[in-house]
């Protein structure tokens, strides 16, 4: 049964229909749909209905043939650690978690959505097991439904951006190293980290596509299309309209990039066996021309654009789009990574 992979961002909506046909995945189609005018954020005071309405006739035009569909839920509504426990059956685990949980959530858990899962035996401390313990609040989780449900849309899973992207992009069970994800948005870019096939590590900096506008609209006195079209035309290249653009960029980039190296200095300082060795650069942001080589100098490690798209099929209906689906591809990953958990 095919199913609909849909992220839900700040101003925009991005889906991607996936079906298992004979031990083989198939993209069946995709979409993309943004309206700076309409707040998708369900904890703000928008009306579900226009948000709805958006949504229900982006599906339709998109042309999907199901109404299934694994969401993702923003991460500032979602609590997400691995914790150390004694190790324990999955029976005892079961019985206990909520007791253990308590201590690390700080909302009363019958505010939240409970989820956990058994990570591995913890080789520093023996007699210790890793538990990945994930919480989102019941009321955004409940407005998400809403709104979806309202769209004639039908929710078979809600789970944080950071578990999808990990699943479409992160490391095998067997990887030597960790592999971290940034994930460029419109309004923030998430860092995440990745190691031994599971999400370790996740942090969002409030530093997106958004800023980058912002911030080349004042500095060039353009509009807001003409500092989106600048950005995605130019972006870090010193060669393109004089150079202007990147010396904008850049600042904001650098900023980004000490983040990172923070967030890199304390995931290694706490994981010393996971050292990281690979990035990839995800979202539409991670599109800008120049930004790999950049963040790949920056960062002195092997940095690499986001191809959710390997091990997939595209379907032979969408082929006049194929190739701008390839090009695209890095800011479909959380979508893709969505949907492969129903297919």
């Amino acid at each position: 049964m095919p199913v609909i992979g849909l992220n839900i961002g700040k101003r925009s909506f991005r889906a991607v229909e996936l079906e298992s046909r004979k031990d083989k995945l198939v993209l069946n189609t995709f979409g993309t749909f943004i309206n700076p005018k309409i707040t998708t954020d369900p904890s703000s005071s928008e009306d579900v209905k226009i948000v709805s309405s958006a949504l229900e006739q982006f599906v339709s035009e998109t042309g999907f043939s199901t109404s299934d569909v694994v969401l993702s839920i923003d991460e500032t509504h979602v609590f997400m650690r691995i914790i150390k426990l004694p190790i324990m059956s999955d029976k005892e685990l079961k019985s206990s978690i909520k007791y253990e949980a308590e201590q690390y959530i700080p909302l009363p858990l019958d505010q939240v959505n409970l989820s956990y899962q058994k990570i591995d035996q913890d080789i520093t401390e023996k007699g210790k097991m890793s538990v990945q313990i994930v919480a989102a609040r019941k009321d955004i989780v409940n407005k998400y439904v809403d709104i979806l449900r309202k769209a004639k849309l039908v929710p078979r899973a809600i789970e944080p951006e950071t578990i999808a992207l990990g699943r479409a992009l992160g490391d095998s069970l067997n990887a030597p190293s960790g592999t971290m994800i940034l994930e460029m948005g419109y309004g923030s870019t998430l860092i995440i980290v990745c190691y031994g096939g599971f999400v370790r590590f996740t942090r969002a900096i409030p530093i997106g596509g958004d800023v980058i506008t912002k911030t080349l609209m004042q500095s060039l006195s353009l509009d807001h299309e003409q500092a989106e079209e600048y950005k995605k035309a130019y972006g870090l290249d010193d060669f393109q309209g004089e150079g202007k653009v990147a010396q904008v960029v850049k600042p904001i980039i650098d900023n980004l990039i000490l983040e990172v190296q923070r967030a890199a200095v304390f995931f290694t300082n706490h994981n010393p066996s996971a050292n990281i060795k690979r990035v990839i650069l995800s979202g539409g942001t991670a599109l800008m021309p120049n930004l790999l080589s950049y963040v790949a100098n920056k960062l002195d490690l092997e940095v690499i654009l986001a191809n959710p798209l390997n091990n997939i099929e595209i379907s032979p209906k969408i082929e006049k789009q194929k190739q701008l689906l390839i090009d695209e591809a890095p800011s479909y990953a959380s979508a893709i990574g969505l949907a492969l958990r129903r297919v």
